[in-house]
C-alpha cells in the first residue's frame, strides 16, 4: 500500500472497529448456535468477510481488505472465547480477500471479481467448517445444509458489502480515497 493518507487510514479503522463488534457478537451468539442449529452459524459465517469486502469495494486500493480485516480481528480479539486466535482468522481473512485483486494487479475492480472473492472464501469456510463441525458425522440432508450455508455465507456478505459501498459512496465516503479516481488512470471499475 503506497500512498496511505491518515484520512484512509482512519476510513479503515471505522470499519474494522466496526467489524470488530459485529464479530464479538458473532462469536458469542454463534458459540451457541454452532452445535446446536449450525445451518445458522454457517449462514451468519460471511460477516467475516464484510469488512474487507467493503473496504475493498469502496477505496479500490490493495492491502485495504488485509488491513481493515485485520483491524477488525484485533478489535475483536479481547472480547472473543477464541482469544488473539480472532486477530490471527482477520489476517487470513484479509489476505484471502486479496488474492484475487493481487492476480488482477489491483486493476480490476469488477463486481464479478468480488464475487470470485467470495467464492474462493465459501470453499474455504466451507472445507475448514465441513472438518472442525465434522460433517461426515451428520446425515446427507444435514451435510448438504451445513456445506451450503457455509459455501455461500461469505458470497451473500461480499454482496451486501458491495450494496452498503455504493451507498457508502453516493454518500461521499470515499471522495479523493480511491486511488482509480486519484490518479485517472482509467482503471476498470464497477459494471
Amino acid at each position: 500500500m503506497r500512498n496511505i493518507s491518515t484520512r484512509l487510514l482512519i476510513a479503515c479503522a471505522a470499519i474494522g472497529v466496526a467489524g470488530g463488534v459485529l464479530f464479538t457478537a458473532h462469536a458469542w451468539i454463534g458459540g451457541l448456535t454452532v452445535n446446536t442449529i449450525p445451518f445458522l452459524y454457517g449462514i451468519t459465517m460471511g460477516l467475516y468477510f464484510l469488512p474487507g469486502a467493503l473496504a475493498q469495494a469502496l477505496f479500490h486500493r490493495g492491502g485495504v481488505a488485509l488491513l481493515t480485516a485485520s483491524l477488525s480481528g484485533l478489535v475483536a480479539s479481547p472480547f472473543q472465547p477464541i482469544g488473539f486466535l480472532a486477530f490471527l482468522i482477520g489476517i487470513v481473512i484479509g489476505l484471502i480477500q486479496e488474492l484475487p485483486f493481487l492476480i488482477a494487479r489491483y486493476r480490476v475492480w469488477k463486481t464479478w471479481l468480488f464475487l470470485v472473492s467470495g467464492l474462493v472464501s465459501g470453499l474455504l469456510t466451507m472445507g475448514a467448517a465441513f472438518g472442525i463441525l465434522g460433517g461426515q458425522n451428520y446425515n446427507l440432508g444435514g451435510t448438504i445444509l451445513v456445506v451450503a450455508s457455509f459455501f455461500i455465507s461469505p458470497v451473500i456478505f461480499t454482496g451486501i458489502a458491495l450494496w452498503l459501498a455504493r451507498a457508502l459512496d453516493q454518500a461521499g465516503v470515499a471522495r479523493g480515497l480511491r486511488a482509480d479516481e486519484r490518479r485517472g488512470d482509467g482503471r476498470q471499475v464497477d459494471d
